[in-house]
């Protein structure tokens, strides 16, 4: 990876208008990707920090996974029983004072992401393995509908849970690459998911980690749509 391709912690912090403490948890929560280092300076992939920049960011301190999870999951219509009731009412009163780019922020903690470069045929397999989300997820029609989208993105992205990337990667021969076309989120609850597919709200959020304008777009609405039912 060429020099152009690739930022300093220092500018990455400029770039995204936070602290380098906050670039280095970044890259520890996997929403960041390094590349490599020159001396002592860590290099970042400079795709991974515009994706973040597009999303736009702000201070707070991000949710837990936990919270992440249960905002989405009331923002889609669950019950997030893995939460108290209070728990509960305080979110809900949160969630009516954000907008969609609030919520992507302070939801970025909802997983650990990871990239990698998978063949077409290792990515055609691996999506049998995901619950799929972002552009991934218009495959399912209904899901297409409700984003304005259609499927066919040539990425596989989705969900597993905390550990199986690693084992997904070696059983399909795929290496991490931060521009990769396979995109696997790791998660520690399985609550989220008993319908058997991701929530509305987390593909959406997943879709405004895109660098495509109209998955991005339509990624924020739908978040903003589902802020205001």
């Amino acid at each position: 990876m060429s020099i152009v391709e690739t930022m300093t912690t220092l500018q990455a912090s400029e770039r995204l208008g936070i602290t380098q403490v906050s670039v280095r948890q970044l890259v520890h929560n996997g929403q960041l990707s390094t590349a490599g280092t020159a001396g002592r300076t860590i290099l970042l992939d400079r795709a991974s920090v515009e994706r973040l920049a597009a999303a736009g960011t702000r201070r707070g301190r991000a949710w837990t996974a936990k919270t992440a999870w249960a905002a989405l999951g009331l923002l889609s219509g669950q019950n997030p029983t893995w939460i108290t009731a209070s728990e509960k009412s305080r979110l809900k009163s949160r969630l009516r004072e954000l907008d969609a780019d609030a919520v992507c922020i302070l939801a970025r903690n909802k997983d650990k992401t990871t990239r990698f470069r998978a063949t077409q045929d290792g990515l055609t397999a691996l999506t049998d393995h995901l619950i799929a989300s972002g552009a991934s997820a218009m495959r399912d029609q209904a899901t297409a509908e409700t984003f304005g989208m259609s499927g066919g993105s040539g990425i596989a992205e989705g969900y597993v849970m905390a550990g199986d990337a690693r084992a997904l990667a070696d059983a399909f021969g795929m290496v991490e690459d931060a521009d990769g076309n396979a995109i696997i989120h790791e998660v520690d609850l399985t609550d989220p998911f008993a319908e058997g597919r991701a929530p509305i709200a987390a593909i959406a959020v997943d879709l405004m980690a895109s660098l495509a304008t109209r998955e991005r777009s339509a990624g924020r609405r739908v978040i903003n749509e589902l802020l205001h039912v």
